[in-house]
């Protein structure tokens, strides 16, 4: 599975908080809609099933010791 670097929106005040709300994926900007499923591996990466406005569904990362955010 090729993982591809995205950029996400922070909620204003909320610059720390890990839940992805609005992410720039292929030059199109995508809202999640829908969250179905969130899970923590090796303590530092977070992962995200989501549902975007676009009606397609996203596997999400954030690699928080590299302060990064993914697409799967």
């Amino acid at each position: 599975m090729t993982r591809q670097r995205i950029s996400m929106h922070a909620l204003p005040g909320k610059s720390e908080e890990i839940s992805p709300r609005k992410f720039d994926l292929d030059g199109e900007t995508i809202e999640v809609t829908e969250t179905f499923e969130s899970w923590q591996e090796d303590e530092k990466k977070h992962f995200f099933k989501v549902k975007g406005d676009n009606e397609q569904f996203y596997t999400l990362l954030f690699d928080e010791k590299k302060h990064q955010w993914y697409c799967e």
